[in-house]
């Protein structure tokens, strides 16, 4: 069974998105495997799961992203985020999350794709990676793909969990 939850501004759609996650997701199986669609006029960037950056509903490209989420708790903060983002700019349609069956771990875009310099020294240091203070952007980027590669393939791995070198 495909599932499907579609997330806006719960005081304008009428729906507590916790209950509509409870509904549409407690009995999936983890790692779960999804797809993430932007319907927002603006780009988004969710830390809660690395290298989620989507782009604005009018985008030709980045609206969509395939991603591992690797246990429940993980996908409560995502549509969390998602919840409050909506809230405070007044977005009924805000993220679709679909569940997905045909995406491996680590398939499709890499966990650097779309991140500003900021981002990814930001996605390093979550993932404990120590780096040179003069690196460059293009470095920055092989190095955080090289460790999500590393972590078993899992660009998407959740946020804070250690993939490379202990900062020292």
């Amino acid at each position: 069974m495909t599932r499907k939850i579609e997330l806006g501004a719960p005081s304008i759609i009428g729906k507590d998105t916790a209950a509509l996650l409870l509904e549409t997701f407690a009995e999936a199986k983890f790692p779960l495997k999804v797809l993430v669609t932007n319907h927002m006029p603006r780009d988004v960037v969710f830390p809660e799961v690395a290298g989620l950056l989507l782009s604005h509903v009018a985008s030709a490209t980045g609206t969509e992203r395939k991603v591992v989420i690797s246990d429940f708790d993980l996908l409560q903060r995502l549509v969390s985020s998602v919840e409050q983002v909506a809230e405070l700019n007044g977005y009924e349609a805000a993220i679709t999350v679909s569940e997905v069956e045909d995406v491996e771990i680590g398939s499709g875009t890499k966990p650097s794709d779309g991140l500003s310099f900021e981002q990814l020294k930001d996605a390093l240091k979550e993932r404990g990676v120590d780096f040179p203070n003069n690196s460059k952007k293009v470095d920055l980027a092989a190095l955080l793909d090289a460790t999500a590669a590393a972590a078993g393939g899992a660009s998407q791995s959740p946020a804070g969990s250690p993939a490379g070198t202990p900062n020292s």
